[in-house]
């Protein structure tokens, strides 16, 4: 299935208008590649260039030119939308809290944690939504770059403006505090008890645990379903650094990843290459 067609079907209908316009971008390619073709050498080419070659001035308003700038005014489209979403996403669950708050004083499953808790669920399956959005949104503006340079070779930009998408809040991924939020509002409508520290020293346990591969488009999910039914550590409240607290290692594998299933096997001397 073509990317333009995946995007349609994978778009929320209520959000639709907020998609990036892949179709009318890649129009625009197609009607850049047509008139590079008509006026004969490339203007410019990206490794040499020469003194007494007499190349075909662009138009201000060539196809080029539209193309890039309604690619800039798509990216911010995407990305005011992100942040309004974000917001009523962040006043929603600035709502819940008091009603949370109150809710825990009473014992038991009510009547009104059940609904507080639909609403809770709400949020999150609309905070889900507006990731998928985001991700759709990514992957098209990779799409339309790489079209564009393989119908434009004389002219390539997709390095540098994968750069400049990076720098985007709604791609950097800036939200995490949502599921805080959102985990604490779970915690309370649960009822769920403080932990005490224990200073014993001499305290003995048997280490065990689990290790699971998440792809990046599936974090998220992965971390809604689990709040749902744990609370958030957040190892220092005072130094707030969203929902992602943690120690992070790097492994280094090959391609066919043979130290990982070495690993997951429990194959005899597995190992592992890890910085920590």
């Amino acid at each position: 299935m073509k990317f333009g067609k995946y995007l349609d079907k994978q778009a929320k209908d209520e959000w639709r208008s907020q998609y990036l316009d892949y179709k009318g971008l890649k129009d625009l390619i197609k009607e850049s590649a047509r008139e590079a073709e008509a006026s004969g050498p490339a203007a410019f080419s990206p490794r040499t260039t020469s003194l007494s070659i007499v190349r075909a001035s662009k138009q201000a308003d060539a196809a080029e030119e539209r193309f890039f700038q309604k690619l800039e005014a798509e990216v911010d489209k995407v990305g005011r939308f992100t942040n309004r979403v974000v917001s009523e996403l962040r006043q929603r669950l600035a709502n819940l809290q008091p009603k949370a708050d109150k809710a825990q004083q009473a014992e038991g499953q009510t009547e009104d944690k059940k609904i507080l808790m639909e609403e809770a669920k709400r949020i999150g399956e609309d905070y889900l939504a507006l990731e998928k959005y985001a991700n759709l949104n990514y992957m098209g503006v990779h799409k339309i770059l790489k079209k564009h340079d393989k119908l434009l070779p004389h002219s390539p930009c997709r390095q540098f403006y994968i750069a400049h998408l990076h720098q985007q809040p709604w791609v950097q991924g800036t939200y995490s505090d949502v599921l805080v939020q959102l985990s604490n509002a779970y915690s309370q409508l649960r009822g769920d008890s403080t932990g005490q520290k224990n200073e014993d020293a001499a305290q003995g346990f048997v280490r065990s645990t689990t290790k699971y591969w998440v792809r990046a488009e599936d974090v998220s999910n992965v971390k809604y379903h689990i709040l749902q039914h744990l609370p958030v550590f957040q190892f220092d409240k005072n130094d707030f650094a969203g929902d992602a607290q943690l120690i992070n290692s790097v492994y280094f594998d090959n391609e066919n990843l043979e130290l990982y299933h070495g690993r997951l096997d429990k194959k005899p001397n597995a190992i592992a290459l890890r910085i920590r």
